[in-house]
């Protein structure tokens, strides 16, 4: 007979008395402030703050309107200071501070928020400038957007293409560029998927494979909408935003427990929450 047969069971129950159990207590980093905002060109700025949750208490994130919220700014008036507002006003009721100042293009920022007990957390972010189309064309039969920007070979960029209705929200888009990364992927598929079309609300690429060079995109508009007019947007948008969606989706689509831990990109010092910047090219057609 075969000694293997004896020696394996004899493995197995060597390994197994080896296990050892291990008395593990998560550290209490303490309440600190979580910050999410985005600075969008020609715009307000819209941020919500709350305070942390030890990772095992039962309590749930409030937000109130205890912070005091500081904006940093190039302007002869900074610092400004975001109001909070209630929203959400039939159930608890929720908080967002808000300031009604245009964003600028090729400006710092930096978002100062204090609170009682915690400790001051600040952000800093540059709002980076909009790239011109190039040959931009839009086919009202097929509803594709075939365009070209010219990237800057100065800097590592990163960019985001959203399609929507007039003055409302984003609505489907499609491409078979291989290079466009759909990190939230809809519930929406068409009946050419076999060539490789994927699907999303929302489009990254980094420039990565055309940096300092021009470079043609096309994106297809998906689904019926009622809307008479449609706006492709050409977003120039900060790393901290590429790198938070990408890291959110990578979380959002974990296994759970049999996954390795998805750590969610934080440009906050001394807090937790990410502030990141947009500046859009638009281009308005009938649709």
């Amino acid at each position: 007979m075969n000694k293997s047969l004896y020696i394996l069971p004899l493995l197995a129950l060597g390994l197994w008395s080896c296990e050892k159990e291990l008395d593990y207590e998560i550290p209490d980093p303490g309440d600190k402030a979580v910050i999410s905002a985005q600075l969008n060109f020609g715009e307000g700025i819209e941020a919500f703050i709350s305070k942390s949750v030890y990772s095992l208490s039962a309590e749930r994130p409030k937000t109130s309107a205890d912070f005091t919220a500081l904006l940093y700014t190039d302007d002869p008036g900074s610092p400004f200071e975001l109001i909070p507002q209630t929203y959400n006003v039939g159930f608890e009721p929720q908080f967002v501070y808000r300031l009604n100042y245009d964003i600028k293009q090729n400006q710092n920022y930096r978002l100062v928020v204090t609170g009682p007990g915690i400790p001051q957390a600040t952000v800093q972010e540059r709002v980076l400038d909009t790239l011109p189309f190039q040959n931009i064309k839009y086919n009202r039969d097929t509803k594709e957007f075939t365009f070209m920007v010219r990237d800057d070979v100065r800097s590592e960029d990163y960019y985001m293409i959203t399609v929507n209705e007039f003055g409302a929200d984003d609505i489907p888009i499609s491409s078979v560029d291989l290079d466009l990364e759909f990190f939230e992927f809809e519930d929406f598929f068409g009946d050419d998927d076999l060539e490789g079309r994927r699907y999303g609300l929302k489009a990254f690429v980094s420039d990565a494979n055309f940096n300092g060079k021009y470079r043609e995109f096309t994106v297809r508009a998906e689904g019926a909408t009622p809307a008479v007019f449609v706006e492709l947007r050409f977003h120039h948008i900060s790393e901290s935003l590429y790198r938070y969606e990408l890291t959110k989706s990578a979380y959002n689509y974990s296994d759970g427990f049999f996954s390795e831990p998805t750590q969610i990109f934080s440009n906050v010092e001394n807090g937790y929450g990410v502030m990141s910047s947009a500046a859009a090219t638009v281009y308005k057609v009938q649709y």
